[in-house]
């Protein structure tokens, strides 16, 4: 038992040793080094250094937040002249699937944020045009762009207002 005892003081100890080691290692500070620059040009302390570099970085715009929509079932808060013409995606086509009502891909980058479904009546033209150039983009891995109405409104059948949109053109 007092092997036991022997072992544990000697374990306290050490482990106050070395919290004592660390305390006195914290307090010591290195001074630094005078400025040789003149008194004219200010000193920019950056947390990591950048060698060479000529100025400071510029601060980013501030980013003003958009107000939110009041009904889901209308547009996004697009500008009336952005409401008239289509929109553009480059969508990395994660699926394509063709119903009997509707004809759609998924892309793996949704647009605005929240669209990753672009569909098209199943009885359109541009909807084989969609399968094919939507296969082609997903052996070769380049993504598609596609044209898509802004709004709901002329959305085909089954075709979900939160994340889904009327698909106009595709190109590869």
């Amino acid at each position: 038992m007092s092997g036991m005892f022997h072992k544990a003081v000697t374990a306290l100890v050490l482990a106050a040793s070395c919290s004592l080691a660390l305390a006195a290692r914290a307090e010591t500070t290195t001074p630094e080094p005078i400025a040789t620059e003149p008194a004219a040009a200010p000193v920019v302390r950056q947390s990591t250094p950048i060698p060479n570099d000529p100025e400071p970085a510029r601060p980013a715009k501030p980013k003003v937040p958009k107000p939110a929509a009041a009904d889901a079932t209308q547009a996004d808060t697009a500008a009336p002249e952005e409401l008239d013409k289509p929109m553009t995606h480059r969508c990395f086509v994660r699926d394509v699937m063709a119903f009997y009502d509707r004809t759609h891909v998924r892309c793996y980058n949704p647009a605005r944020g929240k669209y990753m479904f672009f569909a098209v009546d199943t009885s359109q033209p541009v909807a084989e045009t969609l399968l094919n150039k939507a296969w082609k983009s997903m052996r070769s891995g380049k993504p598609l762009t596609i044209s898509y109405a802004p709004t709901p409104d002329l959305n085909p059948t089954s075709c979900d207002l939160q994340n889904c949109r009327r698909l106009i053109d595709v190109l590869n």
